[in-house]
């Protein structure tokens, strides 16, 4: 939701909104579509982080990338051709041969080119798919590299020195001026992995879900969201301290156990890919309609649009991922039939 804010915000900009597509100049506003993603990352590294702890030996690698592959593309190959039927309504433009290269880049998030010769096809889904990308290049490299690295160390060291040594590596790579790749990331990956680690010791969980340390990590959220434009610098310990006490079940006042926020959570994958799609139809599509409106008017209608995504993103769930979840999960068990699956995810 938070980068949905983000990208209805670039929308509205002035002069004419939707005729302009660049980072808000508000930090805060910025701030919600960094810190968004950010999470997302962190959440990867808390949920992936049991198969690094169970060794390059206790992972059904086959397994692991078959159902990584039909909980992940499926809607996103959806989503593209929903983009590639609007482009044909909006410009009467046909598929030609480039076509299939140019639709197996966007359903792998290898890079949004064109499609059907729309240079701005990647603005219909918000260019979200950049970090679908950084997704793969974990699961590819970071989780089995991970894994391999807990194998060494299993019986010598403890586990928790991995995701340290990876967050103060890759900090120090970055502070050094290496900025290649996944690298920038890691350490928020790493994040994930360090929460995982603080849920597994009793004292740890007990102590951020104390009330004091439950209203000192919201104001600390709040202060970092509204003075800086990015999670990946001084604002860092904020999110930490957040997302740890999220992870040792720090439920703030119930808000994370109501079943809204259940619903939210079942279906946020489909909000990060539609959401975009949403805004692009109501901002065009809709303009006769939103051309009587004053620019500072637009963020009222923000609510309206947010229950179109949340439903659009729902029905997303159910009629897509939720059966290609189920099957990635029957073609897992095919491939390691001796071996435990692991939980769907």
């Amino acid at each position: 939701i938070s980068v949905f804010v983000y990208h209805f915000c670039i929308w509205i900009q002035p002069p004419v909104p939707g005729t302009t597509w660049h980072a808000p100049s508000v930090d805060a506003i910025v701030q919600f579509g960094t810190s968004g993603v950010a999470l997302f990352f962190m959440a990867s590294g808390l949920v992936f982080y049991p198969k690094i702890l169970a060794g390059l030996r206790g992972v059904s690698w086959p397994a692991f990338y078959i159902s990584r592959v039909f909980r992940i593309i499926p809607l996103i190959a959806a989503s593209t051709l929903l983009i590639t039927l609007i482009i044909a309504f909006r410009t009467g433009a046909r598929p030609d041969w480039d076509y299939p290269r140019a639709f197996l880049k966007w359903i792998i998030a290898f890079g949004q080119v064109p499609l059907l010769g729309e240079f701005e096809a990647g603005r219909l889904n918000a260019y979200v798919l950049w970090s679908i990308w950084f997704e793969w290049l974990f699961y590819i490299f970071v989780v089995p590299g991970c894994a391999a690295a807990i194998e060494l160390m299993r019986g010598r060291l403890p586990t928790w020195l991995l995701p340290v040594a990876l967050f103060g590596v890759s900090k120090a790579l970055v502070a050094a001026g290496y900025q290649a790749s996944i690298l920038p990331h890691l350490p928020i990956f790493a994040v994930g992995m360090i929460a995982y680690e603080c849920r597994q010791r009793v004292r740890l969980v007990a102590f951020f879900r104390k009330p004091a340390v439950t209203v000192l990590s919201v104001i600390a959220l709040l202060v970092a969201v509204w003075t800086t434009p990015t999670p990946y610098g001084v604002s860092l310990p904020a999110f930490v301290l957040f997302f740890v006490c999220v992870t040792c079940r720090n439920d703030f006042w119930g808000a994370f156990r109501s079943r809204s926020s259940l619903v939210l959570g079942e279906c946020s994958y489909a909000i990060y890919l539609l959401h975009g799609i949403v805004l692009s139809l109501f901002f065009t599509e809709g303009r006769r309609f939103l051309s009587g409106w004053p620019t500072e008017w637009l963020p009222l209608l923000m609510p309206l649009v947010i229950v179109i995504v949340v439903l659009v993103a729902a029905l997303a769930h159910l009629a897509i991922e939720r059966p290609a979840i189920r099957l990635g999960h029957v073609l897992a068990r095919l491939v390691s039939p001796r071996r435990r699956v692991e939980p769907r995810v």
